[in-house]
């Protein structure tokens, strides 16, 4: 973090403190390891700062991104997720509404933080980001989750599209991709399960005709492959 001396003192007052008193600022907000190398892990604070260790955290680098289309000054790093495809490849959501600033950050990088670009196009330009998440079967699918939608992206965060469906207008807290359905986490909704996203995961590909046969996904029965008779026999679906 950077530890600024100007932003550790207590929140609230200057009678009674917000809370117990915490630090406003220089707090690890987010790790994130990665799904494919163990050594590499990436790290994420309340005070705009994003690292990452290639060696099991025996060094950091600090990757925070940088010029006009990186991390907005004192920017909180929410979440930061890896790739289940590529070690060097991270993304990361960024919020500043205490700060007044309602913009979504949304960011990738595929060489291990050397190079970052910012991925927001198609996000309402004040609706401000909480996590983004990559899909683990389908490479460049990333979901996201703002004050006010969530959102998918079929080409690596170029471009985004609304998925929100009939979801109320609450803020997103978290999304987690969990085999074929996309858990939501709202803040003062509960949880919301989008079933189902084989379909979603076939988005954008090859399409023609006016009707298109989307592959399905192997039917489950309870926490098992279904199964099938046939000819006096039980087989796998």
């Amino acid at each position: 973090t950077r530890h600024d001396p100007k932003t550790l003192g207590h929140s609230g007052g200057p009678i009674t403190g917000d809370m117990h008193g915490p630090e406003v600022y220089a707090t690890v907000f987010d790790l994130a390891p990665s799904k494919v190398d163990v050594n590499v892990i990436w790290a994420g604070s309340d005070d705009g700062l994003i690292h990452v260790t290639r060696d099991g955290g025996k060094t950091w680098a600090d990757v925070t991104p940088k010029g006009p289309q990186g991390m907005p000054e004192f920017g909180r790093v929410s979440i930061i997720d890896a790739s289940a495809f590529d070690a060097g490849t991270a993304y990361a959501a960024v919020k500043r509404p205490l700060l007044g600033d309602h913009a979504p950050y949304l960011f990738r990088t595929h060489d291990y933080g050397r190079t970052w670009t910012k991925i927001v196009n198609g996000i309402k330009f004040n609706d401000y980001t909480h996590v983004i998440r990559a899909d683990h079967k389908r490479r460049n699918m990333l979901y996201a989750g703002t004050q006010h939608a969530v959102y998918y992206s079929y080409n690596d965060g170029d471009t985004w599209h609304s998925l929100s469906l009939n979801l109320p207008d609450v803020q997103i807290s978290d999304l987690w991709v969990e085999d074929t359905d996309l858990a939501i986490a709202t803040h003062g909704r509960g949880f919301y399960i989008l079933d189902d996203i084989g379909p979603l995961r076939q988005t954008g590909t090859a399409m023609g005709g006016d009707v298109v046969l989307l592959k399905p996904n192997p039917a489950i029965r309870s926490y098992s492959p279904a199964q099938k008779a046939e000819a006096g026999a039980v087989k796998q679906a």
